[in-house]
């Protein structure tokens, strides 16, 4: 395996496909707050750590 497979943080593409949303709907979940995020790196770019998914899922994809 890889390291960006064992990452525990995700992109916003990563999150949406396994939502089965479009990445405008993950971007508008994490400003609302719906989905916690962290901004990681010099670019400061969108993260989602992966026990999120697990915490969120019920929640989100009934509200999709």
């Amino acid at each position: 395996m890889d390291a960006r497979t064992e990452s525990p943080w995700l992109t916003v593409s990563e999150v949406a496909r396994f939502y089965r949303v479009s990445t405008r709907t993950i971007t508008r979940w994490v400003a609302t707050g719906e989905i916690r995020s962290t901004r990681i790196g010099p670019g400061r770019l969108v993260r989602i750590h992966r026990s999120e998914l697990t915490d969120q899922q019920h929640d989100l994809s009934a509200a999709s």
